[in-house]
């Protein structure tokens, strides 16, 4: 209990969700999807920066965890936006998406296997 009440914990994980909610409302309130996304990433970045450094993330760890994240994040977002409709004549362009997704996930994976060895 006492890890969490140190300043270099609450500082990035207050902050995550202060940065993070203004911006996934300011993307909300300007139909700009692109900037709620910016505002979960940001967030949860920091919060999981504030986490690790409770020490319950084993070290080493923090990385592929967010890069896992991030590529489900991807992956979600991505497919959400080719089932709305919004590449229009272009599904195809989806392909950039879930590429930058699969790419995070193998990455994540290297290092899931860097750390174990």
């Amino acid at each position: 209990m006492k890890a969490i009440l140190k300043p270099a914990v609450l500082i990035p994980i207050i902050a995550g969700i202060l940065i993070g909610g203004v911006l996934f409302t300011l993307g909300d309130y300007d139909d700009a999807p692109g900037l709620s996304a910016i505002g979960l990433t940001v967030g949860f970045v920091l919060i999981m920066i504030g986490v690790n450094k409770t020490g319950i993330i084993k070290k080493g760890w923090l990385l592929p965890i967010i890069l896992f994240c991030l590529g489900a994040f991807i992956t979600l977002l991505t497919t959400s936006i080719l089932i709305e409709g919004e590449f229009e004549d272009k599904p195809w362009m989806s392909l950039i998406g879930f590429s930058v997704a699969a790419v995070l996930v193998l990455v994540g994976m290297l290092r899931v296997k860097a750390i174990e060895k």
